[in-house]
């Protein structure tokens, strides 16, 4: 996927989650040193937690990603 195409995906994703939610997660990725752990079964079965579930599996995999989503939940809070 090329990046011009990765920054709507990932704001159609921020966007399904309540600002909280938002806040929590920029939070965790900001943790030095930390990997976020593995999500479990009962936060990926919950439709209104599997966003942000697969949001932080995403960013475990993959460093890029991790501080594209921090850049982009950054812009988000200067925004409100």
């Amino acid at each position: 996927m090329r990046l011009d195409e990765l920054g709507p995906r990932l704001q159609q994703r921020l966007d399904a989650l309540p600002r909280a939610a938002r806040a929590e997660l920029l939070h965790v990725l900001m943790l030095p040193g930390l990997r976020p752990d593995r999500p479990d079964r009962l936060i990926l079965a919950d439709p209104a937690t599997r966003t942000f579930a697969e949001l932080l599996i995403d960013c475990e995999e993959d460093q890029t990603l991790r501080a594209v989503l921090v850049g982009m939940l950054r812009e988000d809070e200067k925004r409100r």
